[in-house]
């Protein structure tokens, strides 16, 4: 259905939505990164030892520093419009790895407020950096199986997670999910604690959704379609429900790669 060349450059607008959303909420919110914050780098130097060494403090450290932090989030910004607005230019290895760098840097500045969006981010942009670089179609291949490859094992250990769980299993899970503040929405876990097998069924269908995601890669065309449109509306709706926005976009990058991989 895709040329390499043009599913990666599909995924590459795509992930540029999520950082454009991610740095954007991080540009909205900067006292969060000052010193004194939770989020702050005199704090999050001592978590790892690596950080608290004198070379990595004098070099890449540097710009880990508040408010340096805050020209590396805008430059990573700036990078996520140029794939969006010219996602053919020569440019993009060099994008794609501001991404990726500043995504892994900021994953180590702070050990807070990461999730599976940001991690998937940094997947996506290292290996769209090295085909952009490379600029064989071998490797456009190569690069393309590797991220449907990670989202599909993304998926399933998420699935098998719940699978285990049985929070999930009883269909409690998202009605509590939906009850709290931070991922909440009180109409939405108030309407599914009053029908419990309705929550029990969501549960089911998020379990089975994700354990069998990775059936996409069969090629079996039916399946393919109905396990990714499966999966954008699961996405869909946490972006709707639980204000989860950058999971959408940062998944649905993966999606181009998903489809070339089961179609070629």
């Amino acid at each position: 259905m895709f040329a390499p060349s043009d599913a990666l450059y599909l995924s590459a607008v795509i992930g540029s939505v999520a950082v454009v959303i991610g740095s954007s909420e991080r540009l909205a919110a900067p006292r969060l990164l000052a010193d004194g914050a939770l989020a702050g780098w005199p704090v999050s130097a001592t978590s790892i030892p690596l950080l608290t060494r004198r070379s990595f403090q004098s070099s890449v450290g540097r710009l880990l520093v508040y408010p340096r932090v805050l020209g590396l989030i805008a430059a990573s910004l700036a990078c996520a419009v140029l794939l969006v607005l010219h996602p053919s230019s020569t440019l993009n290895a060099l994008a794609a790895t501001v991404i990726a760098a500043t995504y892994i840097l900021l994953s180590m500045r702070s050990r807070f407020g990461g999730d599976g969006a940001d991690q998937m981010t940094i997947v996506v942009f290292v290996a769209l950096a090295l085909a952009f670089a490379v600029g064989q179609e071998r490797a456009e291949v190569v690069v393309l199986w590797f991220i449907a490859a990670q989202v599909c094992l993304a998926y399933f250990t998420a699935g098998v997670a719940k699978l285990v769980s049985p929070v999930w299993r009883s269909g409690t899970a998202l009605p509590e999910i939906l009850a709290t503040r931070a991922y909440g929405h009180r109409r939405a876990a108030k309407i599914l604690a009053r029908h419990r097998t309705a929550a029990a069924a969501m549960c089911w269908s998020v379990i089975l959704l994700e354990c069998g995601f990775p059936l996409v890669l069969l090629g079996i065309g039916p399946l393919t379609y109905l396990l990714v449109i499966s999966g954008a509306l699961l996405h869909i709706g946490t972006a709707i429900l639980m204000r989860l926005n950058t999971f959408l976009w940062a998944f649905l990058a993966t999606y181009p790669a998903v489809i070339f991989c089961a179609t070629a």
